[in-house]
């Protein structure tokens, strides 16, 4: 091998190495309310990191904190609250304090046309037999549901017919679905980039009706000394995520 084949050799074995040093991959557990958003923000900061990959799975948000407080290899959490990332702090599993990235919208929703809703009264109609919520034990969109129902002292003439959903994410597809002719669901969830059909429609939940659905983010212990978990998070954190959050329904600072 003559000197100028062997210097193109170690350029090409230098290039190769410098980008598995550079790559890296990540996991991270999003709320089930942020699966259209955030899939479009990733896909948004790895057009120009080729290299990288980012994993996301999406469940309840206390199922997520579950995960992650058993031991779940988890680089980042984005959350559909502030509280699950805040435990994750205390409790030590966390190097550092959440941050809010985003505020949620509920609405009340139908995908059927004979309940076409108008204002959250409609949720009393006789006819409606099966009411899909998330979980409010897990799913902050589900207690935010029933904040809501107790402030307006309509939750004892509706809960006999909810069907839980384990998730946002499930207790949306019940409606989409039509195994519910009415739920619960954030804002996020439909519309531009998310479900839309023409027998769909929606009424936004009067905000003063339940507590603010601050969403939080936090990385981990397993995710602290990973650059690329920092820098996806940073990337949520500013201004090109934040017109997506608001193309997608939520409020952003």
């Amino acid at each position: 091998m003559n000197f100028t084949k062997k210097i193109l050799v170690a350029g090409v074995c230098g290039l190769i190495l410098s980008l598995s040093v550079q790559a890296e991959e990540i996991k991270v557990l999003g709320a089930a309310s942020l699966k259209y958003v955030l899939e479009e923000i990733k896909n948004d900061f790895l057009k120009n990191k080729p290299e990288n990959k980012i994993e996301i799975s999406y469940i309840s948000s206390g199922k997520a904190y579950a995960q992650i407080k058993n031991g779940a290899p988890i680089h980042l959490f984005v959350a559909a609250d502030v509280s699950y990332p805040a435990k994750l702090y205390e409790e030590k599993l966390a190097p550092a304090k959440e941050e809010i990235y985003a505020k949620g919208t509920l609405v009340l929703w139908s995908n059927n046309e004979n309940f076409k809703l108008k204002e959250f009264k409609d949720i009393l109609n006789p006819k409606i037999t099966h009411i899909s919520i998330p979980n409010p034990k897990v799913a902050p969109y589900g207690r935010a549901s029933v904040e809501a129902l107790i402030a307006t002292k309509m939750l004892d003439k509706v809960e006999s017919k909810f069907v839980t959903g384990e998730s946002i994410g499930a207790a949306t597809t019940y409606v989409e679905s039509k195994n519910a002719e009415v739920g619960f669901t954030a804002l996020s969830m439909l519309g531009e980039g998310g479900i839309h059909t023409k027998e769909m429609s929606y009424v936004s939940i009067d905000e003063s009706l339940y507590q603010p659905i601050n969403q939080a983010l936090v990385i981990t212990n397993y995710g602290k000394d990973s650059k690329l978990a920092k820098d996806f998070k940073a990337y949520i954190l500013g201004k090109e995520a934040k017109e997506k959050f608001l193309k997608f329904g939520y409020s952003v600072e």
